[in-house]
């Protein structure tokens, strides 16, 4: 069952911040209203998924720390639970996008219009997914355990522990041995449940956090025990665009599509990256082939609809809008 007051307690606390999202009158107050809502959003959406008593034990044991899961890895539990729709998936990673450009110099009014309905749509999301587990709880019931029957009387039956000839000491010292093995499996798998992870779990954990310097080293580590991991090339790429650091990114990321031509994210960035070069022809070509690999992500949709209109195809970035998702429609309309 969901409480919905827990898991929505982070957003109420922030309210002093989140408020200042429409009183701002500076960028850097700016900058740091969208820093406490993307802090008080990232701690619902980990809070929501621990409280899914359906997940398995080593996701709700780690959902709640940063360190032991990024929040591409919650947000990517959450849309498989179904618990967070693909329109509000899009919003959040766009917050989390203007709060690293914010952080960088450039921050702008949409951004805390966006950071807005990233609150509002969360809070009927939360409210939305205690709804369907209430529901489904009623529909299935719960079963209750088997009682002895009411006749029954003592002598009957032996219990199953006593016709095999078991004393009771044994049947202690037997217990006793199962709950030593249980806190012995326990403990093991606490060991890889709380470990540090990989250089590259470390590296997503640190770029989610906005650790920027921390991720480069984790990343660098990580293409230096394996020098085709495209994931770890692809968020080194991205830090370095944000860095304005803009050949070695290329170099990056000519590297990943060579080692995986149909990775949709690798082409994205890329798109990105041409965008930052103002270069929207180029652009164009590679979020079309990202819509091409992965149709279902608004983000491919609407990086290249905003390269066609750039490059002054308005015909084309009309057609490829009206054929879009509708969550990709949403985030164009709110840009």
């Amino acid at each position: 069952m969901i409480e919905t007051d827990r898991v929505l307690r982070p957003l109420r606390e922030a309210e002093p911040a989140i408020e200042q999202l429409d009183t701002y009158e500076s960028p850097v107050v700016l900058t740091e209203a969208l820093r406490a809502t993307w802090q008080a959003v990232d701690r619902t959406l980990r809070t929501l998924l621990r409280s899914d008593a359906s997940a398995p034990d080593s996701i709700r044991l780690t959902a709640l720390s940063p360190e032991q899961m990024s929040a591409d890895a919650v947000m990517l539990e959450l849309r498989r639970r179904d618990m967070v729709s693909l329109a509000v998936a899009g919003r959040v990673h766009e917050l989390r996008h203007a709060l690293r450009r914010a952080e960088a110099g450039t921050v702008r009014a949409a951004d805390a219009d966006n950071a807005r309905e990233v609150v509002r749509s969360l809070i009927e999301e939360v409210h939305g997914a205690a709804r369907r587990a209430h529901t489904s709880s009623d529909a299935h019931g719960v079963t209750p355990p088997p009682s002895a029957p009411q006749d029954a009387q003592p002598g009957d039956e032996d219990p199953p522990v006593a016709r095999i000839g078991w004393s009771g000491a044994q049947t202690r010292t037997l217990l006793l041995a199962a709950a030593a093995m249980a806190v012995l499996v326990l403990a093991v798998l606490a060991v890889f449940l709380f470990a540090d992870g990989s250089e590259l779990e470390q590296g997503v954990a640190a770029f989610s956090d906005g650790r920027m310097d921390v991720a480069e080293q984790h990343f660098r580590a990580a293409l230096r025990h394996d020098a085709d991991d495209t994931t770890a090339r692809l968020y080194l790429a991205r830090i370095l665009r944000r860095e304005s650091r803009h050949q070695e990114a290329a170099d990056l990321l000519r590297d990943a599509t060579a080692l995986d031509p149909d990775d949709a994210a690798v082409r994205r960035e890329l798109g990105y990256l041409f965008m930052d070069l103002d270069r929207p022809a180029y652009a164009g070509t590679q979020f079309r082939r990202a819509v091409e690999i992965d149709a279902e992500d608004p983000l491919n949709w609407v990086g290249l609809v905003h390269a066609l209109a750039l490059s002054g195809d308005s015909a084309a970035a009309a057609e490829w809008l009206r054929r879009a998702p509708a969550a990709a429609r949403e985030m164009v309309r709110e840009r």
